[in-house]
């Protein structure tokens, strides 16, 4: 049997009595950063010891775990923080066990992409995980551009020597009111949550050493609601015969209180 076992984001207390009591229980325990693990078993005296598990050596290592599972042995998988496989090794694994018929489970815990969610205060009824934003603003720009009129809240992993950087590529493809959450040092002492638009949140942190983990979230596209004022062609098309897009948006968002650059860009799409 293997196991996937979520472990703290942050706060050692924060670990499940089951996973503890698994982890106590396994033969085999295969971590990614070794010493991490340690500190956990430190904390509540699992009396083991763990073997490496990472990007570099899943493919090499998972054929021996394979061979291990069947032999009867209980075999348990902990990431760096969180959940294994969410940008964490583990799925070449699972899928070897599936093609094998191995039976493993997940004993779930903590998670940095719920956690932030929760902290942000946006809506969660639909959301979005993308993982680590690319290094090259090129490709982080496409990521964007991709998802302008996503309507769901989506979360993204950064690293904090990035975040200026990032920033500055979303201020020039996003509208100037669409809100972001930086959420950092989650369940740690420093937890921090940094809400506004983008333009204030990069002027707040364009200074700052930002430290530790980072979830970025940004705010789901709110599309134009037609059903309020009946936004139609013929609409459309009658206050352009009157009045510049420009004005027309102005208008529009007076009447609708919805936002005006979406707005401009309904009226000046080609129908």
């Amino acid at each position: 049997m293997i196991y996937l076992i979520c472990t703290p984001i942050g706060n050692l207390n924060d670990i499940s009595l089951r996973s503890i009591e698994i982890l106590n229980s396994s033969d085999l325990i295969y971590a990614e950063d070794t010493r991490k693990a340690q500190r956990i078993f430190d904390k509540y005296k699992i009396d083991k010891k763990s073997f490496s598990f990472n990007d570099h050596n899943e493919r090499s290592k998972t054929k021996n775990i394979i061979q291990e599972a069947k032999a009867g042995k209980t075999i348990s998988l902990i990431s760096d923080a969180g959940a294994p496989l969410v940008s964490d090794p583990g799925y070449i694994l699972v899928n070897e066990c599936i093609r094998e018929n191995v039976q493993y489970s997940v004993i779930p815990g903590p998670s940095s992409v719920i956690n932030s969610l929760l902290l942000s205060g946006f809506a969660i009824n639909k959301f979005m995980f993308l993982g680590f934003l690319p290094r090259k603003d090129s490709e982080r720009k496409k990521v964007f551009e991709n998802n302008l009129e996503n309507d769901a809240t989506l979360v993204f992993f950064e690293s904090p020597k990035r975040l200026v950087k990032t920033l500055s590529v979303m201020e020039k493809i996003y509208p100037s009111t669409r809100r972001i959450v930086i959420c950092r040092e989650m369940t740690k002492k420093h937890e921090e949550v940094i809400r506004g638009s983008i333009s204030e949140i990069l002027e707040q942190i364009v200074s700052r050493d930002i430290k530790g983990e980072v979830c970025l979230l940004i705010e789901g596209h709110e599309k134009l609601k037609e059903s309020s004022i009946n936004l139609n062609n013929e609409v459309k098309d009658l206050l352009l015969k009157k009045m510049s897009p420009s004005e027309a948006s102005k208008l529009l968002s007076f009447i609708t209180k919805q936002n005006r650059r979406d707005l401009y860009k309904w009226l000046t799409k080609k129908s």
